[in-house]
């Protein structure tokens, strides 16, 4: 089952093949902070959540987060 990022219902990143591999996108985009006990969570109003696969049109690698190029 594909994840991606959200912030409330808006979905920010493309679909990735693993809930793992969002949590990378989400930390490679400064968006992962550390909780009270140390544990890493998500900023307020980010989520990590199940969604369904992109479209052909919509599935570039290399293209996560805001557009950004993660090839180069």
């Amino acid at each position: 089952m594909p994840y991606a990022l959200f912030e409330n219902d808006a979905k920010l990143s493309r679909a990735f093949p693993t809930e793992v591999d969002a949590w990378r996108c989400a930390e490679d985009s400064g968006l992962v902070v550390a909780g009270v006990h140390g544990e890493k969570r998500l900023e307020d109003n980010y989520a990590i959540k199940p969604c369904p696969p992109d479209s052909e049109e919509t599935a570039w690698p290399g293209i996560d987060l805001f557009g950004i190029n993660k090839l180069t």
